[in-house]
């Protein structure tokens, strides 16, 4: 009999086959004794369209769907003294690299941007990540520079060159701009991002091995903050919203809160069909 709970944690792969390729995301299925229902709703920040609009379907049938953003709610308004605004506005530009770099991706393959696609007005979509002061602040206590997060990634990556398996990763930041600037088709540039994504969760394993990282253990950290403050709240049905890269810590948390794993569901988020070979004249 087949044990969800027994599963090796998994929230992204890369399937191939005689029709092309897929790049697949997860939605994890869990509940605790007393029957609250928590799926884990793993995202890529760029996919098909159509990608998109299944997940906004999906998340209307959830009491409350927690989403990521580092940062203020989207829509909400900003209250704070202009100090603490501007403050805040210099630390968020700290992080616009990380939005290039997903716009040269969007562009490149030819695919459509999360924050474009979802519709985080919706009712019962309810913020639950960090604002950046909290994220900035919460870096400098750990000691955690962008430097230091690459290097982390680069030993962990190192690690996984005695797995045949992940004898083809490649520090992760530099080969994704690498990619980006080659003159393939788009087709051809997906299919090769998407075997480099199919990797990152064993790559994140091994980042958070020491001590975890603000990036991904912290921010879990606040978002079953507000899980919980949400199901005291009388919520019996939520999702969380979040990149795929963050489930394997989230799902052991979940596991540790005495949560079982009952099933999973794969989404495609970038669908690349097999070209057909050229005819001989």
């Amino acid at each position: 009999m087949h044990d969800a709970a027994k599963e090796a944690p998994n929230y992204v792969q890369f399937v191939e086959d005689a029709a092309g390729g897929r790049l697949q995301t997860a939605i994890g299925h869990f509940v605790s004794p007393d029957g609250i229902q928590v799926d884990l709703i793993g995202a890529v920040h760029v996919a098909d369209k159509a990608y998109y609009t299944d997940l906004n379907t999906r998340f209307k049938d959830y009491d409350v769907l927690l989403y990521e953003l580092v940062g203020k709610a989207i829509g909400a308004e900003g209250k704070e003294p202009a100090a603490a605004q501007e403050d805040a506005k210099e630390k968020k530009d700290k992080l616009k690299w990380l939005g290039i770099l997903q716009g040269l991706m969007r562009d490149k393959l030819k695919l459509d941007f999360q924050l474009e696609c979802i519709d985080y007005h919706a009712a019962n979509f309810v913020h639950a990540d960090m604002d950046t002061r909290q994220f900035f602040s919460t870096q400098e206590e750990k000691g955690e520079s962008f430097l230091a997060l690459w290097w982390k990634a680069y030993v962990a990556m190192e690690e996984l060159q005695n797995d045949p398996a992940m004898a083809r990763m490649q520090p992760g930041l530099i080969k994704m701009v690498e990619l980006m600037i080659r003159g393939d088709s788009a087709n051809e540039l997906k299919m090769i991002v998407g075997q480099e994504f199919d990797a990152i969760e064993k790559l994140v394993e091994g980042i958070e091995a020491e001590g975890g990282t603000v990036i991904i253990g912290e921010r879990n950290r606040v978002a079953l903050e507000v899980m919980d403050r949400e199901i005291k709240s009388g919520k019996k049905k939520l999702g969380i919203f979040y990149g795929a890269a963050h489930f394997v810590d989230m799902e052991k948390r979940l596991i540790e809160r005495g949560f079982k794993k009952t099933g999973t569901t794969w989404l495609t988020a970038w669908d690349m069909p097999a070209v057909a070979p050229a005819k001989k004249k």
